[in-house]
């Protein structure tokens, strides 16, 4: 009784638990749910509230875009919609550019469902109409559409060379955002062809610019692909941490798409690590979502996994079933006859696109030419009425010239004749000035020859003087020796002549500068230094005048003369050996 009761007790238990899980889980549900609805509530309220053909045909095309990588079975109505609209014959707007974004979203839609031909000729179509418009930005991303697809189609260097051409436009757009999905849409041709090394390389440079966009769907999304390279490399556990990461990130936002390739990925790590419980699991999760979605490439290879996990366990009868299941899908997706036939879509755009640049440059060639005609035949007749022109107005400027000519030799003959006139009179009047400047010249050298004989005969009494004063000295000193050889009216006569003297000294000193003006001119210009005082040392100097005359010319003593002479030397910087007097003398 007792063990009926606890078995009880643990069942209602049991129940319990998995009653308030299935709440939890329902309650989780049905917030991802209101999550997404919000946004999805909003977008078909802009259907609904719109006015006009145009603004209805752009709210379908943004509800378009938000469930591509969520629910994009929905999208292929919504494009029917638009299609009735945009087929309508009372519609009276360009409708161009809806009708591009129609061929670009049933592009996608059909990629995803594994109809490459399909999606080629709608990216194309697109790329026509985008082409026609100038509309770089929707061009970039039909390049990257039409990459994808190549991509798929396993012909990775097209879908590199469409790539490149995605990001030349986003780079002049500066979308960080579409050029980080460029970058990684290579990193992933690179990988299928093996090259490990420029896929890392762009996957990097993916990341930096997600990083720069604050793209978080791209940055998670970058994760689970670098995860594939990290498998290849047996980074298994690395690899998985990565996926779940994203799978988590895209249960969160409800990306239906999305979820269906991060479970086959894990699943394919799953069995990397052996562990091919949870790896069937994780590809019985995305077999159910691509079938819901239409995918059949991804259905295919699938199929494929599933086939290869139970291969790995070595039940070989379920093994075979699903690698049936898989041929028989790849070929839905992968034949002969779809691949002329995307080729043949592809050399018919080309062909196209020639034609019509061919037509281009016809109608562009034709309307030159007629340019050319027109223009050759208005140039002839401006020719003629300038020829005509030019000859007028030869005649009128040959008539006028010779007259203006004429008048002007008149003129310059009659100028001439002043010009000779006054140079006539201005040489007479030149030879005149001349003799007068040389008469003055002759009176100054006359007035210089006799101020220097002047001032010769002076010095020599001045010489003269200065022995007469030596001699009233010895005489003075006699008279306080109390001798009686010298008298005082001969002292008083010779310091009447010493007055005499002295003014005459004067006078010699007045006219130093005047009878040296040139040598103070050379003196002064060789050394701008000198003083006043060095300049009177220097024409003393330069009349052969010693200490003892200096010294009686400038009323002061030998030794300051001494000084003096000194402190010149050093002004005009002269070496020991070089003699002072002769230095002077040389200048």
């Amino acid at each position: 009784m007792k063990n009926q009761y606890l078995y009880l007790k643990t069942n209602i238990r049991v129940t319990l638990h998995r009653y308030f899980f299935i709440i939890i889980t329902f309650s989780t549900c049905i917030s991802f749910a209101q999550e997404k609805d919000t946004t999805l509530v909003a977008l078909q309220q802009e259907v609904a509230k719109a006015t006009t053909d145009s603004l209805k045909v752009h709210a379908l095309l943004q509800l378009g875009v938000y469930q591509l990588r969520r629910d994009f079975n929905e999208v292929a109505s919504y494009m029917d919609e638009v299609t009735s609209i945009l087929n309508a014959p009372k519609v009276s707007y360009d409708i161009r550019q809806h009708r591009a974004e129609v061929f670009q979203q049933l592009g996608i839609i059909n990629r995803k469902r594994g109809n490459y031909s399909k999606a080629l000729q709608y990216y194309l179509d697109a790329q026509t109409i985008f082409l026609a418009l100038n509309d770089s930005l929707n061009l970039s991303s039909n390049y990257h559409n039409i990459a994808t697809v190549f991509r798929y189609q396993k012909e990775y260097r097209k879908s590199v060379e469409n790539f490149i051409k995605a990001i030349e436009i986003n780079e002049q757009l500066d979308i960080p955002k579409k050029i980080g999905d460029n970058y990684e849409g290579i990193g992933l041709s690179y990988q299928r062809l093996g090259l490990i090394d420029s896929t890392s390389y762009y996957y990097s440079k993916a990341n930096k610019k997600f990083e720069q966009a604050g793209y978080i769907e791209g940055i998670y999304r970058l994760k689970s692909t670098k995860a594939i390279l990290l498998r290849k490399q047996k980074k298994y556990s690395q690899a998985l941490s990565l996926q779940l990461e994203y799978l988590d990130y895209c249960k969160k936002n409800t990306k239906k798409a999305s979820i269906g390739n991060i479970h086959f990925n894990i699943a394919g790590t799953y069995n990397n690590l052996e562990q091919f419980s949870k790896a069937l699991s994780h590809v019985d999760s995305c077999i159910q979502i691509v079938k819901e979605e239409q995918m059949g490439q991804l259905l295919a290879a699938a199929y494929k996994r599933k086939s290869r996990s139970y291969y790995m366990m070595k039940e070989f009868e379920p093994a075979l079933d699903y690698y049936r299941k898989y041929a028989k899908a790849n070929d839905s997706v992968f034949n002969l006859a779809k691949a002329k036939e995307l080729r043949q879509i592809e050399l018919q755009y080309e062909f196209s696109q020639q034609q019509l640049k061919d037509s281009i440059q016809f109608v562009q060639e034709k309307k030159v030419i007629l340019a050319q005609a027109e223009t050759q035949s208005v140039k002839k007749k401006l020719y003629l009425v300038l020829l005509i022109i030019t000859l007028v107005v030869s005649s009128i400027i040959g008539y006028y010239g010779i007259r203006y000519f004429k008048t002007r030799w008149k003129k310059a003959r009659l100028a001439q004749e002043e010009l000779d006139q006054l140079l006539t009179l201005s040489t007479q009047k030149n030879e005149q000035r001349m003799k007068q400047v040389r008469a003055e010249i002759e009176v100054l050298e006359n007035e210089i020859k006799s101020k220097k004989e002047e001032i010769t005969t002076l010095m020599t009494k001045s010489i003269q003087h200065l022995q007469s004063k030596e001699k009233l000295v010895g005489d003075l000193k006699k008279i306080a020796s109390n001798t009686n050889e010298v008298s005082l009216q001969s002292i008083i006569a010779d310091l009447k002549s010493e007055v005499l003297e002295d003014s005459k000294i004067t006078i010699i000193k007045n006219n130093l500068e005047e009878i040296n003006y040139e040598f103070f001119e050379r003196l002064s210009a060789k050394h701008p230094n000198l003083t006043k005082t060095d300049l009177e040392i220097c024409s003393y100097l330069r009349m052969s005048l010693g200490r003892k005359e200096i010294a009686r010319l400038r009323f002061t003593s030998t030794e300051a003369v001494k000084k003096s002479r000194s402190r010149l030397r050093k002004r005009i910087q002269l070496q020991e050996h070089e003699n002072l007097e002769d230095y002077i003398k040389s200048i």
